[in-house]
């Protein structure tokens, strides 16, 4: 069973909600996290698997009861599965775990080493403990408890925490921040164009929280940047403008997707200026019960600000990770990257780092840069093996990417970016602007196009899609003979189309590209394709006309959805138009199913008539791929080549070309197999 089927699997959980999933004997080397979202999971068996590392985001899974993690690979335990408050049975027996963290006793429940019937225990058997030693397991919850009390003087907690503060221009996040860590108000604040970061500490001593605030500008063209930047651990803070009619539901999508079930406090601020406005609170805490509370502010007028402070100071005294005592090892590295004197330091020069105090396992090396990346310390690029570069000064990295994307002498190139005036966007302007150095130019360039904010025209030249005209160029396209498909969203975040366009760009017919849509031709499936984003009405429409145009279809949903997986709790639902009534649509899924459960006719609401099924998904993929010859195969594998350059990835790019997830192929896989490796042998 591979990476497709674990993904069905973890698709069917997440539709019918089902309170039990099983991955085992599903061969997984990494936990998918996907699996996070499923809110709804009680039962969760990973077991036979070759996991060696949880992901602390693990922790989000608070109704979770019973978690099956036996015969994998596991090295070690993140500390906040402590968290997991609702377990009632744990089983991590025959791994290969060493060391346990001590927060494990936190679970309250008994710990066991022979018998695995017993209720509310976490299992341990055939493990190769050292700390705590296998005696002293066997011995039980207790003792385990009293070992690691011995051991509590080399432990410390870091408490530092990262605050994030979203909004529109113009909301006053900035303000916000400047009289929170005490600064006066300035009325004539200027809009951020980037990203201010200030530091606060409050608490008593010994007991004090740093507090890293990162200030978002809130100019659109940023909010592509933030899948980068938003982390989990973090309390968000989304200020909203009583002056104008703020899309609070937006930003409380865009957290949720990049925060997952961090906390977040709504302030309303400028309440001087329109004293009657508020937002629906009631419907937005059901819809979001991640959020705290919801506070009126005048940062000019001092209302509510220090109601407000007082209540973010406990709340951040509560995040789960300042409650987990880190090893002190931990706090020298952190201090050491703090006071470096560079500005990004090589993923061996951290390794260096770490191996100084004693460090030494790959698996605590990456939990600790993911931790000081979460804490807003360094950024760690966790999907982007970006020239194994950590950077060590935040602002440094976001100030250039900004600087450049902010420019007015860029916008009015509609977004072709010359490097010869990397230069000019990158000056040094004031005195709290950075300097950055020809040499680091391509450094900033390549972040840029890892973070599908560009693509390259040629060796001197780059196209932010993001800064693109508005308007739609005049075009000839059929229409009318053009199969329809279109996605539609309950949240379409803006960077959606920009990066589909990088995706592409090598597709792109004649230049015809605007910022929220793009027109493809593709030799090879002797087809072309208009995909427009409609942001209003929260759909991405696809018309695709041609020879092969179900194919291309399925070529231009891949990397349409590989973004949209990238994104928490999105939940697009793909539709097919009804051929002789367009305003009425089907959801993909739903025409799957019933072809599945052996339906042949289907009368859809606002039709007079049944549909045959087959027909429907005839309009938008192969219906007998089962008798797909190796040559057709092959043949698509051609084509889908320039695609993806890794076995997996060619392959699941394949499964969306010939039925768009319709089902099952019949080839058998050692043959897909062997076509693969030869495609990419060529």
């Amino acid at each position: 069973m591979k990476t497709e089927r674990v993904k069905q699997l973890i698709e069917q959980a997440r539709r019918s909600r089902e309170p039990s999933l099983d991955l085992s004997e599903t061969q997984l080397t990494t936990f998918p996290l996907e699996i996070i979202k499923l809110k709804d999971l009680r039962e969760l068996d990973l077991s036979r698997n070759q996991l060696t590392l949880l992901p602390h985001e693990i922790s989000e899974m608070k109704n979770l009861k019973k978690l099956y993690l036996y015969r994998n690979n596991l090295v070690s335990l993140p500390p906040e599965i402590s968290l997991m408050k609702n377990l009632t049975s744990l089983d991590i027996s025959e791994n290969k775990l060493a060391t346990l963290p001590s927060e494990i006793t936190d679970l309250g429940l008994e710990i066991e080493w022979e018998d695995r019937q017993k209720n509310n225990i976490i299992y341990m058997k055939d493990n190769p403990l050292k700390i705590p030693p296998v005696e002293v397991v066997k011995e039980g919850r207790d003792t385990v408890i009293d070992f690691f009390g011995l051991l509590d003087e080399n432990k410390k907690e870091i408490r530092e925490v990262k605050v994030l503060l979203v909004g529109e221009g113009g909301s006053g996040k900035t303000s916000l921040v400047n009289v929170l860590v005490g600064e006066k108000f300035n009325e004539k604040e200027p809009e951020t164009c980037g990203i201010n970061i200030k530091k606060w500490i409050f608490g008593e001593d010994g007991k004090e929280v740093k507090v890293n605030f990162w200030d978002f500008g809130g100019q659109e063209i940023m909010h592509a940047t933030h899948q980068f930047f938003l982390t989990r651990r973090s309390l968000y803070i989304l200020v909203l403008d009583s002056r104008k009619e703020e899309k609070a539901d937006y930003w409380l999508k865009h957290i949720r997707s990049f925060g997952g079930d961090s906390p977040v406090f709504v302030v309303i601020n400028k309440v001087d200026e329109n004293p009657s406005f508020d937002v629906e609170r009631k419907s937005l805490k059901e819809k979001y019960p991640y959020i705290k509370d919801f506070y009126r502010i005048s940062c000019k007028n001092n209302v509510g600000i220090k109601d407000f402070k007082d209540n973010l100071s406990i709340e951040l005294t509560k995040i789960d990770h300042i409650q987990i005592k880190r090893e002190k090892s931990w706090l020298t590295v952190k201090t050491k990257l703090e006071n470096a004197n560079s500005k990004f330091l090589s993923y061996e020069e951290y390794k260096e780092v770490c191996h100084n105090e004693c460090i030494t396992e790959d698996h605590s090396q990456n939990m600790l840069i993911d931790y000081l990346n979460d804490l807003g310390v360094v950024i760690h690029f966790k999907e982007i093996p970006l020239l194994d570069i950590h950077v060590l000064e935040p602002r440094w990295i976001t100030e250039a990417v900004y600087r450049i994307i902010n420019s007015e002498k860029l916008l009015g190139s509609g977004g072709v970016l010359k490097f010869k005036f990397l230069g000019e966007f990158l000056k040094k302007e004031k005195e709290t602007d950075y300097y950055y150095s020809p040499a680091q130019y391509n450094f900033i360039i390549s972040l840029m196009r890892k973070f599908e904010l560009c693509y390259e025209i040629d060796e001197q030249t780059i196209l932010l899609p993001d800064l693109l005209d508005i308007q739609e160029p005049e075009f000839d396209f059929n229409y009318v003979d053009a199969l329809k498909f279109f996605i539609e969203y309950d949240y379409l975040p803006r960077s959606v189309m920009p990066r589909f366009i990088v995706k592409v760009h090598k597709d792109i017919m004649d230049n015809l590209r605007w910022k929220t849509g793009v027109v493809l031709k593709n030799r090879q499936f002797r087809s072309s394709a208009v995909i427009k984003a409609d942001n209003e009405a929260k759909k991405i429409y696809i018309y695709v006309d041609g020879k092969q145009k179900r194919d291309y279809l399925a070529a231009i949903l891949c990397p349409l959805r590989e973004i949209n997986q990238s994104f928490e709790d999105l939940n697009p639902i793909e539709k097919v138009p009804l051929p002789d009534k367009p305003e009425v649509s089907i959801s993909y899924e739903h025409l799957v199913r019933l072809e599945n459960n052996g339906k042949r006719k289907y009368m859809p609401e606002g039709t007079d008539h049944d549909y045959d099924v087959r027909e429907l998904l005839g309009t938008v993929n192969k219906t007998d791929v089962k008798e797909m010859t190796n040559e057709e195969i092959l043949e698509i594998l051609c084509k889908l080549k320039d695609k993806a350059d890794t076995e997996e990835g060619l392959k699941s790019s394949f499964l969306n070309a010939v039925s768009i997830n319709a089902g099952p192929i019949g080839v058998n896989p050692s043959d897909l197999l062997k076509l693969i490796k030869m495609i990419l042998k060529k």
